[in-house]
């Protein structure tokens, strides 16, 4: 029996769910287990046997065990870097060049070119280098905290190679390409969709002209309530405890955060190319045509190692760099349960009818001018309610594929539009764990950060849904 219509209210259920209780991973269960007993009939028991089969499908495949893999991997490396004395070595080196405050913030700018591969990382290493120069030319700690907050989300989101968001992403994508029958690459779509992310690089464009201009923020600031970012970042624990007081013991070398990123970026290109070498026409071709989930878990792998015995030749104890990396890959478990469940989710909908369905009921019943703009406030209300990019990211896209395949629309602009929804929620909620980082290391109230970068964020939401649709008419 064909439930396409039907299919539609298992992902909005799942999305109103989650926006409401705050809660993706139970969410996405429920709707596995909804999508399973409905496949089935109505039988329960079945139901859940066609959940728990779809869920093993789901992950039992070279791709998706490799983009698993590789964010646990990832993870671990982000957090072994901490202990190396890096960040704060380049700490000391800018204090001695950084004389303003339009020099402290553009410090930050220049600090993200080593400290990009997660956007939590990029928080905690370039706020920590950030926060000290601010301190020192005695600068607005609100205007700084916009800045970081933008350069940790929505920059990262930009880069195509050597971060977190690369794998999670691409993972989405190949989803959802193939539960909608639609055989390209998943990477150069989301290479191609990278211009299309019209928000990150607006909000990008507003904090450059906040650095030069001095535009905007007042200066005062509210005292800082004790414990109210912390208890929401949830970085309390003995262990991570016990992690700081270790890295602030280390000393400061700055070649240490420098050569681990180095190697990463050279391995990646290096696999990129070893294993698209032979399926196109050149370097460029073969980087298309690279087996990717492959090659960014080779080269995670390959950096990790090398830096772990470069830190254990320092001196740097074993047992710091076992600790840290099982800290950092455990802090990737929450977003690979969701993407792992979202790709069920997705397989249970699509085997439900709903391509075909969608296929059929959005040939001409939406103007398509409108569908990426839609797509796009769509994933601004989800992921400003969810807190959560990853999320939203990975409840939309199943949904915005087939859209696209129906209505005739560029796959890369349809997906810039679900990845610049998305963005929104780490960026400019209040639930948002950048948002939160980023007020936390600037010492600035949560919601004072919030309601001070609010009326640009919603200048760039309002820039965003014109281009979107401006892009669409023309296109």
């Amino acid at each position: 029996m064909n439930y396409g219509f039907i299919s539609l209210f298992i992902p909005v259920i799942v999305i109103v769910l989650a926006v409401f209780t705050k809660r993706i991973i139970s969410s996405l269960i429920i709707g596995i287990l909804a999508g399973g007993i409905m496949l089935a009939g109505g039988n329960i028991i079945n139901g859940i046997i066609l959940a728990t089969e779809h869920l093993v499908k789901a992950i039992a495949t070279e791709e998706s065990v490799y983009i698993i893999l590789f964010l646990f991997v990832f993870g671990a490396f982000g957090e072994i870097m901490k202990v190396s004395g890096g960040i704060k070595g380049f700490t000391e080196i800018t204090k001695k060049f950084v004389k303003t405050e339009r020099g402290a913030l553009g410090a930050v700018w220049v600090v993200s070119s080593v400290t990009f591969i997660d956007c939590c990382f990029h928080a905690i290493a370039s706020g920590t280098i950030g926060k000290a120069l601010i301190e020192k030319t005695k600068g607005n700690k609100r205007r700084f905290a916009f800045v970081l907050n933008v350069t940790s989300c929505l920059l990262i989101v930009l880069i195509p190679f050597g971060t977190t968001y690369v794998g999670y992403i691409v993972g989405v994508i190949a989803s959802s390409l193939s539960k909608a029958g639609i055989h390209k690459s998943a990477y150069e779509l989301f290479i191609k969709s990278i211009p299309y992310n019209f928000y990150a690089i607006t909000m990008l464009l507003i904090s450059i002209v906040v650095i030069i201009f001095n535009f905007g923020f007042k200066k005062e600031i509210k005292p800082n309530t004790k414990g109210e970012e912390v208890g929401l970042s949830g970085h309390s624990n003995n262990e991570a405890q016990e992690q700081c007081e270790f890295e602030e013991k280390v000393s400061p070398r700055p070649f240490n955060l420098i050569l681990p990123l180095t190697l990463l970026i050279v391995t990646t290109f290096f696999f990129f190319w070893f294993t698209g070498k032979g399926k196109g026409i050149g370097f460029t071709g073969a980087i298309m045509n690279a087996d990717f989930e492959k090659s960014i878990f080779m080269s995670a792998l390959v950096t990790l190692v090398i830096t772990s015995v470069f830190y254990v030749i320092q001196k740097i104890p074993m047992s710091e760099i076992e600790s840290h990396f099982l800290s950092g890959g455990n802090e990737m478990m929450p977003p690979i349960i969701v993407l792992t469940l979202s790709w069920a989710l997705s397989s249970l909908v699509q085997d439900l009818g709903f391509t075909k369905f969608v296929t059929s009921a959005m040939g001409n019943g939406v103007p398509h001018f409108l569908i990426p703009a839609s797509i796009f406030l769509l994933g601004c209300v989800i992921s400003y309610f969810m807190g959560s990019s990853w999320g939203t990211w990975a409840l939309i896209m199943p949904i915005a594929i087939p859209i696209a395949v129906a209505t005739n629309i560029n796959l890369a602009l349809i997906i810039g539009s679900v990845l610049a929804g998305g963005s929104l929620g780490d960026n400019a909620s209040p639930l948002g764990e950048t948002a939160i980082l980023s007020s936390t290391i600037s010492e600035v109230p949560l919601m004072e950060h919030i309601k001070s970068e609010l009326p640009y964020c919603l200048v760039g939401v309002g820039i965003s849904a014109i281009l979107f649709i401006l892009v669409a008419i023309v296109g």
